[in-house]
């Protein structure tokens, strides 16, 4: 299994986890997302060089979303097995969570879990990450890693070294600075404020 496929996988896994987490507390929850699409709509917006903002807006929809009858109560959720998020998925998470409307990231890595809400989620300085890289990336206005900046000979470069990379934005997530937001999926998550409960 090659190093996309594999995380393609493990980020499959931990979304249908965070499904049974959610559905355990009284919660139905609803697919969303490209990946929960056609095929040929999954193959159409993940293909796009460069997409227009509702191209991307589509592209990075979070993986579903959570309601509760009795409590007229509904919230975005989207799962991310790694410590990285895209640009682009992190925008359309924000602008969705505009107007009052919640969103929450749930985050595992290295076998800690997360439930942040999106206006809650802090980065590492990008700048400071790739200081730190044997040949290191560039970083955009406004403080994303950006392979795709690179000269497009030294991208190609880049890419065939990560085939598994997308070549997107994206930063690291500054996870300690989360710790309040961190959970054990077999403790009832309190910091939530209820939410799960």
């Amino acid at each position: 299994m090659n190093g996309f496929a594999y995380r393609l996988k493990r980020g499959e896994e931990w979304a249908a986890e965070v499904v049974k987490i959610i559905e355990q507390r009284g919660w139905k929850t609803v697919p969303l997302g490209v990946e929960n699409v056609a095929s040929e709509v999954h193959r159409l917006l993940s293909m796009m060089k460069n997409p227009d903002p509702t191209a991307r807006f589509l592209r990075y929809m979070p993986d579903g979303f959570a309601v509760r009858e009795e409590s007229e109560e509904a919230f975005f959720f989207d799962a991310k097995s790694g410590e990285t998020i895209e640009k682009d998925a992190y925008l359309a998470y924000r602008a969705l969570a505009g107007s009052d409307r919640r969103v929450f990231v749930f985050i595992r890595h290295l076998g800690n879990t997360y439930c942040v809400p999106v206006n809650d989620l802090r980065f590492k300085d990008s700048w400071e990450v790739v200081r730190r890289y044997p040949r290191p990336l560039p970083v955009d206005e406004d403080g994303w890693i950006a392979p795709r900046l690179l000269p497009r000979d030294e991208y190609l470069r880049w890419k065939s070294r990560n085939p598994q990379a997308s070549g997107t934005s994206f930063r690291y997530f500054d996870l300690p600075a989360m710790r309040k937001y961190r959970f054990s999926v077999d403790v009832e998550a309190a910091h939530l404020g209820g939410l799960l409960a």
